[in-house]
């Protein structure tokens, strides 16, 4: 078989595009063997990914952004992932299954890590770095679609490969992970920042429901990540599409089921800037639905029944406190107003006492 022949087979059986010229052969061996490399299970990939793990897990339970970025940045699960998408378009089976089994011990790996630095560390009280990761919407895997795309051109630019690691603080991989190891680990022992129950707070469950959000951020962000990629690679000419078409309807199928649940809790995030904005406006046209000196704590909602349930938590004034009947209702008709349906509303209100007190200089002696 002429030289050039052999290229192409051994170009198809890797996976590229024996029709591509030489040199685009030649540059796509050398992707497909840097992606290879990044992507196979081993002591490095281990043990950065461990350590990654253990800075995000001390980072989550000191509620510290520096140092979970910081894990962000060393974590290398990104590029196992972007290995997946590369042998899903190019039909690379044995990169396929090298990836996978990276992606999954890794998964078992840091979720491990983690509940076992939670164990140790004997820490319960949940900072907002955690709850931050226990309720992806939409939002998330758009976010995930971008980095996706991003981390696939990246790869195949070799130029700005320099930009990965931006990539890789943009879609959070290792964090979510943690959390959900913390959450398996707290269970009903999960303390908020202000010192109650988790479980006595609405709608925040416990530290097994803020495993199972954690989950589903990561899954979304995979998805996110894998679907974007898999485009980028095959619009810059790698592989053939015929061969990932059974990778691409396993990731519509999943995608429908996560979806669906990203949808409600965007709805519910518009929901609750929504009665915020409304109590702010309301506070400064003057009228009688709030008081000046009443303040949002929480905002919850949810759907129940296919029925929106709002659940707003004010700091008030106890001399307000005689109000509370006539400002629930007026409050509750005011948001069904703006959103076009009905909606139920559960206010609770705080007592607080304002203490106001102005401090002035002192006068001038007289001359």
């Amino acid at each position: 078989m002429p030289k050039g022949d052999e290229t192409k087979a051994d170009a198809s059986r890797n996976g590229v595009d024996a029709g591509a010229s030489a040199g685009s052969v030649s540059q796509q061996h050398q992707l497909f063997e840097q992606i290879e490399q990044s992507s196979v299970p081993s002591l490095n990939f281990y043990f950065m990914l461990g350590m990654a793990t253990a800075i995000a897990s001390f980072g989550l339970l000191s509620n510290s952004a520096p140092a979970i970025i910081g894990a962000m940045i060393v974590a290398p699960l990104m590029s196992p992932i972007i290995g997946f998408s590369f042998a899903a378009i190019t039909g690379a089976h044995k990169l396929a299954v090298q990836s996978l089994t990276s992606i999954l011990t890794g998964i078992l790996l840091v979720v491990g890590i983690a509940y076992f630095c939670t164990e140790v560390l004997g820490l319960r009280v949940v900072g907002s770095e955690i709850l931050a990761r226990t309720a992806p919407s939409t939002l998330d895997m758009l976010v995930a679609l971008c980095s996706g795309a991003a981390a696939a051109f990246a790869h195949a630019r070799p130029g700005i490969a320099s930009y990965i690691a931006g990539v890789a603080i943009a879609v959070a991989l290792v964090p979510p992970l943690s959390v959900v190891g913390i959450g398996l680990a707290l269970g009903n022992d999960a303390v908020s920042a202000q010192a109650i129950a988790m479980s006595d707070l609405h709608h925040q469950g416990n530290g097994n429901s803020m495993a199972a959000g954690a989950l589903l951020l990561f899954v979304t962000n995979f998805l996110g990540i894998v679907a974007a990629a898999m485009l980028i690679f095959g619009l810059q000419g790698y592989g053939s599409w015929r061969k990932p078409v059974v990778v691409a309807v396993a990731l519509m199928m999943a995608s429908y089921f996560v979806v669906d649940k990203l949808d409600r809790r965007l709805e519910i995030i518009f929901v609750e800037d929504l009665v915020k904005r409304l109590y702010v406006q309301a506070v400064n046209e003057g009228s009688d639905i709030v008081s000046e000196d009443s303040y949002v704590w929480q905002v919850r909602g949810e759907r129940v029944g296919g029925q929106l349930s709002v659940s707003v938590v004010l700091l008030g004034l106890r001399a307000n406190l005689d109000r509370v009947k006539e400002t629930s209702e007026r409050f509750r008709e005011l948001i069904s107003a703006e959103l076009g349906e009905e909606v139920t509303l559960r206010l609770e209100i705080i007592p607080i006492s304002v203490i106001f007190h102005e401090a002035k200089p002192p006068e001038a002696p007289a001359e």
